[in-house]
């Protein structure tokens, strides 16, 4: 049997040693390389996950647009083609009972009232429905369109900043989130702040859409709101719109009183297609100034 010396015991040991380091090194560099693989696959799959959320998200918001879409024709074509031949019929009973019973007459006359008052909501809220000024004259137009239809509230005054010739077209998806947004906003500071001033800012931040909409009313904690069933839906729907075009809110108290929404967006390539410079609803009802 043959005798290991010293020398020769020292590097047995040595090459275990090395042996067992690099089978020791191998089996961490396996398991790093098994974790990270690992990572990678859930981040794929969060994302996966993200994008199929998003797309879903995406595809409701587009087919309730096409639902508005739909009613709002329905209403134009039919109702609205019903509404103008009935108010034609009781022009032609008007002349005809004219001279015959003031009583007939005054009955006439409020049925008239009453069928023009109808198509003038009819009107109203086919354009709610579908902002067809935000499709031809973009943005700007068509949020100045939505405040001047607040004119015949004298309790309330609202006032739009924006320079329009710094605001590019964006895509008519963003435009549409930004409007409705926008009309969610307005709406939830008539209905839920008490406020009797309202003032909406549009401009550029560094690179981004900023939307803004101020109240002097009582203000609110959006946290709590949202974590409510029902009165927190606008709120959540906000997000969900935001979500969809990659923007955020937050929301702020400027002072004692009020509340403000600040929207965010990031500004994406401009259209070719350029707003008109002239609005054809243009008016100036009392309550409401535009800049």
């Amino acid at each position: 049997m043959t005798t290991l010396n010293p020398e020769q015991i020292r590097w047995a040991v040595f090459i275990a040693t090395l042996a067992m380091l690099m089978m020791a090194i191998f089996v961490i560099a396996f398991v790093i390389y098994y974790q990270k693989r690992q990572l990678e696959q859930e981040k794929k799959l969060r994302d996966v996950e993200k994008t199929y959320q998003r797309m879903l998200l995406e595809t409701a918001l587009n087919s309730e647009e096409a639902e508005r879409r739909r009613i709002a024709q329905d209403l134009h074509d039919d109702i609205g083609t019903m509404l103008s031949l009935t108010k034609l019929s009781l022009n032609q009973l008007h002349k005809i009972v004219h001279k015959e019973e003031t009583r007939t007459e005054f009955t006439l006359n409020k049925a008239q009232s009453l069928v023009e008052e109808t198509i003038i909501h009819v009107r109203r809220i086919t354009r709610d429905l579908v902002p067809t000024t935000l499709e031809q004259f973009g943005l700007v137009a068509a949020i100045d369109e939505f405040i001047h239809r607040l004119g015949d509230n004298l309790a309330l005054t609202v006032h739009f900043h924006c320079d329009a010739d710094n605001i590019p077209r964006q895509s008519p998806k963003v435009e549409l989130a930004l409007y409705r947004i926008m009309q969610e906003l307005v709406n939830n500071a008539i209905k839920h702040s008490n406020c009797n001033e309202i003032e909406i800012d549009l401009h550029l931040d560094r690179g981004k859409l900023e939307l803004q909409v101020t109240d002097n009313g009582k203000g609110f904690d959006a946290q709590e709101i949202k974590m409510s069933d029902q009165a927190g839906l606008g709120l959540r729907n906000i997000e969900s719109r935001l979500s969809v075009i990659n923007g955020n809110v937050n929301y702020q108290t400027p002072g004692i009183r009020g509340s403000r929404a600040r929207v965010q967006i990031p500004v994406g390539p401009e259209r070719n297609t350029k707003p008109e410079p002239l609005h054809p609803f243009r008016k100036t009802p009392a309550g409401v100034t535009g800049t």
